[in-house]
C-alpha cells in the first residue's frame, strides 16, 4: 500500500513544482514589449522549417514541451506551408499572441498563422503574396509587434540589392506604410524598441544578391557594419553609429532605467555595446570577443546574462553582463554542431536550440532541436530532449526560428 500511495505523491509533487514555476516566471526575453506574455510554463514549441533540399514544401512543426505530458519531446503536428524554396527564417507573435507572422527570405512570401484556435495545431489564416510589390522591399526578416500592428524589417530592395528598409502592417495583413533608412546606412536586419526612451535601434546584414549565394561566393564588402538609432514615435532616424561587421540581433537592457543594449557582430566575432550618453546621442564599443560567427543573442529575464550561439565555433556562451562594459564569460556548452537560434523560457531555466542558419551557410546536415537547462552552475545539455529533424517523409529539414506557447 505504501508504494501505491508514493507514486501518486511523486506526480503531485511534480505538478506542484510546475505550478510554482508558473507563479515565479518572468518575461520571455527578446519579444517585443507589446506582446502578451505567457502566464504558465510553455506547452508547445513551434519550429519554422526549411525543406533541406528545397524539393518539397516548407512547414511548421509543433513539439510537445509540456513537462507533464506523456508525449513530451515529440512532434505533435506539421503544418504544410503550401510552397517550397522560401528559405523560411524568422517570425513573431502579434501583440495579442493570437497570430504568428512568418516569412521567407528567398520568396518574400509572408504567412499569417492562427495559433489561438488550436495552439497544438496552428493553421494558415492568410498568405501575403505581393509583399515586395507593396513595399518595394525584399527579404522580410524581423516581425516586431506594435499595438495592433506589425513592424517588419527587410534585408534589401525589391531587386535584391539595396537599400533595405522597414514597413508596417495591420495584424491581419493590410499594408500601412514603408519606412526608409538614411542614405548613409542602407543595410538592414533586426529592430528593437526601448519605449522608456522613445528609441528604436536597427542593425545590418546583407541583401539577397549576397546571402542568396553559397558562403564562399559571398562578398564580405557587401555586409553592413552600422546601427541606426531612431526616434520611435516619429519613425525618424536620428543617428548612425559604427559596430563590427554584420551586427545582427538588437537586445536592449530589460531594466526600464537602462539606456543601453548589445548586438552580436557575426563577422567580427564580437559583442558590441550601444549606450545612450544622456544628451540624446549614442556611442558603441566592443565589449567581448566570442567564438566564431556569433549568430544569435538572447537575454536572461533578470538581465544578468547574455547567451550567444557561436555557429562557427559549435558552442553557446553565457556572458555575465552585470557590468555592461566589462563582460565575463561564465559558462559554455556544446548542444550540437553549428548551434544557431535559441529561445529562452520566461523563468530563464530552459533554452531551446536549433542548428540551421541559412541553406547557403549550413555546413552540416544533422539538423535537430535540443534543450539546454540553465541553473546556478551554468548551462547543461538535456540528454533526453533530442528532436531529430532529418527523418521526415520528405527528408531532412532545416529548423530555424522558434516560439513557445
Amino acid at each position: 500500500m505504501r508504494l501505491r500511495i508514493a507514486l501518486p505523491c511523486v506526480q503531485v509533487v511534480r505538478t506542484l513544482a510546475i505550478v510554482l514555476i508558473a507563479s515565479v516566471a518572468g518575461a520571455e526575453t527578446c519579444l517585443s514589449p507589446y506582446v502578451t506574455r505567457l502566464d504558465r510554463p510553455e506547452k508547445y514549441l513551434y519550429v519554422f522549417c526549411v525543406d533541406a533540399d528545397a524539393a518539397d514544401n516548407d512547414f511548421i512543426i509543433t513539439i510537445d514541451v509540456d513537462q507533464t505530458s506523456p508525449n513530451y519531446g515529440t512532434i505533435l503536428h506539421q503544418l504544410d506551408l503550401g510552397s517550397k524554396g522560401n528559405e523560411t527564417h524568422h517570425w513573431g507573435f502579434t501583440d495579442d499572441r493570437t497570430r504568428i507572422w512568418a516569412g521567407g527570405l528567398f520568396s518574400s512570401r509572408i504567412w499569417i498563422i492562427d495559433v489561438a484556435t488550436d495552439p497544438a495545431a496552428p493553421r494558415i489564416e492568410t498568405v501575403l503574396e505581393d509583399v515586395t510589390g507593396q513595399t518595394g522591399l525584399s527579404g522580410p526578416h524581423t516581425y516586431y509587434a506594435l499595438p495592433g500592428r506589425m513592424l517588419l524589417t527587410f534585408l534589401g530592395a525589391a531587386d535584391g540589392g539595396l537599400p533595405a528598409g522597414m514597413a508596417e502592417f495591420t495584424n491581419d495583413g493590410r499594408f500601412i506604410r514603408r519606412i526608409d533608412q538614411p542614405e548613409e546606412s542602407p543595410y538592414g536586419y533586426d529592430v528593437a524598441v526601448k519605449t522608456e526612451f522613445n528609441r528604436m535601434v536597427s542593425s545590418a546584414f546583407t541583401p539577397l544578391r549576397n546571402y542568396g549565394k553559397p558562403f564562399p561566393e559571398m562578398s564580405l564588402s557587401d555586409f553592413g557594419n552600422q546601427l541606426i538609432v531612431w526616434d520611435f514615435k516619429e519613425r525618424e532616424p536620428i543617428q548612425v553609429v559604427e559596430a563590427g561587421l554584420a551586427p545582427l540581433e538588437v537586445r536592449w537592457s530589460l531594466k526600464p532605467e537602462n539606456n543601453y543594449g548589445f548586438t552580436n557582430c557575426a563577422l567580427d566575432n564580437s559583442i558590441y555595446l550601444f549606450k545612450g550618453l544622456g544628451d540624446g546621442t549614442y556611442e558603441t564599443r566592443k565589449v567581448a570577443d566570442t567564438a566564431a560567427l556569433p549568430a544569435d543573442l538572447r537575454q536572461s529575464p533578470d538581465d544578468r546574462f547574455l547567451y550567444v550561439s557561436c555557429f562557427g565555433g559549435d558552442e553557446i556562451q553565457q556572458w555575465d553582463v552585470s557590468d555592461p562594459e566589462n563582460l565575463v564569460l561564465t559558462s559554455t556548452v556544446v548542444p550540437c554542431v553549428q548551434p544557431n537560434m535559441m529561445h529562452l523560457t520566461g523563468d530563464g531555466k530552459r533554452m531551446y536550440v536549433t542548428n540551421s542558419l541559412l541553406s547557403t551557410l549550413d555546413r552540416s546536415g544533422n539538423f535537430c532541436v535540443r534543450l539546454v537547462r540553465i541553473g546556478p552552475d551554468g548551462m547543461k545539455v538535456d540528454p533526453f530532449f533530442d528532436v531529430d529533424l532529418t527523418k521526415f517523409p520528405t527528408g531532412a529539414a532545416r529548423g530555424h526560428d522558434m516560439l513557445i506557447n
